[in-house]
């Protein structure tokens, strides 16, 4: 059985969307085509490379995260550029090299407008797609700047439609809550409503969609518990086996 899968962001917590995707690899149903924005995008990336889901579990947790540099006194806390390199060293070259189509979403910095990267190098569509102001700085690809694509499409379903078979898997809670009331709790806070009802509007374009709460205990930038997140992916798969192995038996 085949799946075109959209991936939500959500940093380190997509790593949950991988231990999902390991219950589904181990009864035979894998990616036909993959969307992906920010963190789901990196993931949706080596997935369209043919890299199981354990796979790359363990190259994301090879990212030699302290090589991100400062970028305080130009518009932001942090550039991604340094991760360029990196990325292409683990082989992501062109898009149109990947054995899996694959769209990574991300947000023009000076229309707002959305754009499904699909060709050219996906190491920079990836940094594009993940650059989550004023976290991470804008990443240049041409003559124009890209911003996180989850400020406009954080669930991208949209270039999917033309497949019959359509799951979404989003691990950031649509409605957080427990936030602390500082300004920093207030970012974040303003942050998930924005992703959560752009969320909401792709979510009915799912054939089938899987929400993972459990991740909301965890922080986007939370790079210390892949393991634990990744556990709470696979616990969420399990309960889903049931539904997947009739969708085989149908």
């Amino acid at each position: 059985m085949r799946v075109a899968l959209a991936l939500s962001g959500g940093g380190a917590r997509c790593v949950a969307q991988l231990g999902y995707l390991e219950i589904l690899y181990d009864l035979g149903i894998y990616p036909e085509a993959i969307a992906g924005s920010s963190g789901g995008a990196i993931i949706g990336a080596f997935l369209a490379q043919g890299h199981s889901p354990k796979e790359c579990l363990e190259l994301v947790k090879t990212f030699p995260f302290s090589k991100i540099s400062f970028n305080l006194f130009r518009g932001s806390l942090f550039d991604l550029g340094p991760f360029y390199e990196e990325l292409k060293a683990l082989g992501l070259g062109t898009f149109e090299e990947l054995p899996i189509p694959f769209f990574a979403t991300a947000t023009e910095y000076k229309s707002g407008m959305t754009y499904y990267l699909h060709k050219g190098d996906l190491a920079l569509g990836v940094l594009a797609s993940s650059a989550l102001i004023p976290i991470f700085a804008p990443i240049t690809i041409g003559n124009s700047r890209y911003i996180d694509g989850g400020f406009t499409d954080n669930l991208p379903l949209s270039p999917l439609k033309e497949y019959p078979f359509r799951l979404s898997i989003n691990v950031n809670p649509l409605a957080p809550h427990g936030m602390q009331k500082s300004v920093w709790g207030n970012l974040k806070r303003a942050c998930y409503v924005m992703f959560s009802a752009n969320a909401r509007r792709s979510i009915p374009l799912a054939t089938k969609h899987i929400q993972i709460d459990q991740t909301g205990n965890f922080g986007i930038l939370d790079t210390k518990h892949f393991d634990q997140i990744y556990a709470i992916g696979v616990q969420k798969g399990q309960k889903e086996r049931g539904y997947w192995q009739n969708c085989l038996r149908g």
